[in-house]
């Protein structure tokens, strides 16, 4: 039984959703010109700096103040700390 299984996830795996994947050339609908786009206003007052994998290099910093659109700046990478600034009003 586990056999059949296995082979049926890997053979689901091998073939993929399905549907058309569209152009894979065009840039994400978040990015436009190579800068991040927003679409929601920050509701609290902080700052994201986005490390090396070490903790060592700030690499990116995402800065966020109240009522205005999220900055961000520099590379985006999987080691992000938040630092708290306030809540808004």
């Amino acid at each position: 039984m586990r056999g059949i299984l296995g082979g049926l996830l890997t053979s689901a795996l091998l073939m993929g959703c399905g549907g058309s994947e569209g152009d894979t050339n065009a840039p994400p609908p978040e990015t436009q010109g190579g800068q991040v786009t927003a679409s929601a206003l920050c509701t609290s007052a902080y700052l994201t700096k986005y490390y090396n994998k070490t903790y060592t290099e700030v690499l990116g910093t995402l800065t966020c103040v109240c009522g205005a659109a999220p900055v961000f700046e520099g590379t985006l990478t999987p080691y992000p700390k938040t630092y708290n600034q306030s809540a808004c009003p």
